[in-house]
């Protein structure tokens, strides 16, 4: 295989609306990184400059660079032994390629070479192990650099500017690397039918049809019910659906986390989530527990903290299954949604549409509450800053405004665009990552106060973010009120 071939593989691997995207969230991460470089204080231009661009490295590797290993696993599968080898030389190129823009930036500047280098390669090999890694492992990836944080309050670890940083460092670069080699081979050697579902890594993902362009559309139903064993499959409570309560019957028909269940199918809905959540929870109880034994002093900020994660990320995660869910239902155009018009009991073609508006947004406004409700109860007894409070409700007005706006667009028959869809995703989650560290101000015998410089772009990221959402929840409001019919799909 030519010089070409090593250059172009995770272009060609890479669908055209996510690799076009990549490089506009790495133009934005660098505009970011001069902006803040412009005002910050003397000595710190090129660590903003070099942190801007690790931001934009983590999301390099873990969804555009990492579809080399498509090509690796075709390769494999369809006996191409050149094509291999192309894909594995380029992971090895773009690596070296990727640490050049810190190596040139600590030389212009003055500063320490080596910290900044390790920092960036530490980015690389955690991207790369997002999409290696199993599903079920990258979904506690987001809330890593915020236990990091906790547990720096808690102990001396060691932070970029320590002498102690380098081999600390090195040491866990080299961990990284070696996961990344071992997954590489096991995802390569095993059949990509066999990597189904959670188990999978994430990087089969974007092979599918939903990374390829129009909506955000998920897995397909029928294959999340495949790839589900047998003791996951849903449970239904279907005695309350019915002619009396035709928004039940509306519930059973969107399925998903809209589906009425048994208090059995409850507890297996909830069941993967919660042996997620174990895994950092009890990493932090045993760390926070110094003799490893329980008590109530300990056992207060350690909930605080861990259900404040649990609130934020599981906001998000309602925002983006149900956004999903609603444009898959939706995208169909059999006659599977049009059919539901025929549902017993509900009324005029404005009745059906006001209980159809109802049911799809009563649920997820509700998780939404509850999470906020959560939220201010636990941190509130402790009397933190006025700003770490609005920081919180930022992110859930924030979570709450892209769930009606986009809701409304696709129900209104003017679904956002891939490009839209992503770049929203893409900021809610970076924003969201930034609200998780103000849950560690319950950590300690005083609450954290955020400075102005990490709260303020914060905020106003919310704010411009909940600016042009209540102008796309508007703009599907109007569609949505000229709609002659709620059950028409968008096509």
């Amino acid at each position: 295989m030519n010089a070409q071939a090593i250059l172009l593989a995770p272009w060609r691997a890479t669908h055209a609306p996510l690799r076009w995207l990549s490089l506009c969230v790495v133009a934005l991460c660098m505009l970011g990184g001069i902006v803040l470089a412009t005002f910050s204080h003397k000595g710190e231009p090129a660590w903003m400059l070099v942190g801007a661009y690790d931001v934009a490295l983590v999301y390099m590797w873990a969804f555009f660079l990492c579809s080399a290993a498509l090509l690796a696993i075709d390769a494999r599968w369809l006996c191409v032994p050149g094509m291999q080898r192309a894909a594995v030389q380029s992971v090895l190129f773009y690596a070296a390629l990727s640490l050049l823009p810190t190596w040139l930036i600590a030389q212009v500047h003055g500063s320490d070479t080596a910290p900044m280098m390790l920092v960036s390669a530490l980015c690389v090999l955690a991207g790369l192990c997002f999409a290696l890694l199993p599903r079920y492992v990258s979904l506690i990836m987001g809330v890593l650099p915020a236990m990091f944080s906790s547990l720096s309050r808690q102990y001396d670890l060691p932070h970029v500017g320590d002498p102690r940083f380098l081999p600390w460092g090195g040491t866990l670069a080299a961990v990284l690397a070696t996961l990344c080699v071992l997954r590489w081979r096991s995802i390569v050697r095993t059949a990509p039918q066999h990597q189904q579902g959670f188990s999978g890594p994430m990087v089969l993902q974007y092979r599918s049809r939903q990374w390829a362009g129009g909506a955000m559309n998920g897995v397909d139903s029928t294959t999340q019910v495949r790839q589900r064993p047998d003791w996951m499959q849903p449970h239904p409570d279907l005695r309350h659906a019915g002619p009396q309560q035709p928004g039940n019957a509306m519930r059973v028909a969107l399925g998903g986390w809209y589906l009425p269940r048994t208090l059995l199918g409850h507890l297996q809905g909830l069941l993967p989530g919660l042996l997620i959540f174990c895994v950092p929870a009890t990493t932090m109880l045993l760390i926070y527990n110094d003799k490893h034994t329980i008590s109530l002093h300990a056992l207060w900020p350690l909930a605080v903290l861990l259900i404040g994660w649990v609130a934020m990320f599981g906001s998000m995660g309602v925002v983006f299954s149900t956004l999903m869910l609603v444009q898959q239902r939706w995208r169909k155009t059999n006659a599977e949604l049009p059919l539901l018009a025929l549902l017993p009991g509900l009324g005029d073609a404005a009745s059906s549409k006001h209980c159809m508006l109802v049911t799809t947004l009563c649920r997820p406004l509700v998780a939404q509450a509850c999470a906020l409700i959560g939220l201010l109860a636990l941190t509130l007894p402790s009397h933190p800053a006025a700003i770490s409070v609005a920081t919180l409700i930022a992110g859930q007005v924030g979570c709450v405004a892209a769930l009606v706006a986009c809701v409304l667009c696709v129900l209104g028959g003017r679904p956002l665009s891939t490009w839209a869809t992503f770049a929203l995703m893409i900021t809610i989650s970076l924003l969201i990552g930034l609200n998780s560290f103000v849950p560690n101000s319950m950590v300690g015998s005083h609450p954290w106060t955020p400075s102005l410089s990490f709260a303020l772009p914060v905020l106003a990221g919310w704010f411009v973010v909940c600016a042009i959402l209540a102008w796309v929840g508007a703009r599907g409001w109007h569609a949505w009120r000229e709609r002659p019919h709620a059950f028409m799909p968008n096509g």
